[in-house]
């Protein structure tokens, strides 16, 4: 379920991609180009980005949910998880509010109600563990973390490096560090379809060993 909807929406961009092809033809069509053709087409493959990142964060997200949700549903205990799901649900009960500041005594209250553990996030199943900095080398150490350590990154998806650069150019955009214009332009239409093929194959792979680790409950020690 989660790897055809990827797939569905990694193909929206790719649809999407193959239009601005088609715009750009016709642009360069005596007669038939239109006014400021070459930023707008430049801010548009920019766009191109936000939606690949779009894509990789859902899949991410999903992946994360799912194997969550298994560990609730399944009568896991706390004690049987393997240590980064431990953590995972520690951070979600006592994280925020160790960061904000809270009455002490309230805290040990909390913590005592708590041990010896509960499967549960406080609602928060949906929270990323790396949210807005999505890339191979987080999903990489992520499957590493989780007890995963024979997943690799297939071949020929250059170990997953486009990542980085959708990641990158995405947040340039989002904290308007650079225009559209600027970012669209460093990249041509072909340059970034080639981009997309190597990101679904390993973000395919991803989802993949995910639900490998799910099914096998991999995330009890």
């Amino acid at each position: 379920m989660i790897e055809a909807a990827f797939r569905a929406r990694i193909a929206g961009v790719s649809y999407y991609l193959r239009s601005l092809r088609e715009l750009e033809t016709r642009h360069r069509t005596p007669g038939k180009g239109f006014y400021r053709a070459t930023a707008t087409l430049a801010a548009s493959r920019a766009a191109s980005f936000i939606m690949i990142y779009n894509c990789v964060e859902f899949a991410t997200r999903e992946t994360v949910i799912s194997v969550r949700k298994s560990m609730q549903n399944d009568s896991s205990s706390f004690a049987e998880l393997i240590a980064y799901w431990q953590q995972d649900i520690v951070h979600a009960h006592f994280k925020k509010k160790l960061q904000d500041g809270v009455n002490h005594g309230a805290l040990l209250q909390e913590f005592v109600e708590f041990v010896p553990g509960r499967v549960s996030w406080l609602q928060k199943e949906e929270a990323v563990p790396f949210a807005g900095n999505i890339d191979h080398t987080k999903l990489i150490k992520f499957a590493r973390d989780i007890g995963d350590r024979g997943w690799r990154p297939p071949n020929k998806t250059l170990g997953g490096s486009d990542l980085a650069i959708v990641k990158n150019a995405r947040n340039e955009l989002a904290h308007g560090e650079e225009t559209f214009e600027a970012i669209g332009g460093n990249y041509s239409v072909a340059d970034i379809a080639d981009k997309l093929d190597r990101i679904r194959s390993f973000m395919c792979s991803y989802i993949r060993m995910m639900q490998r680790y799910e099914t096998g409950r991999s995330y009890v020690s």
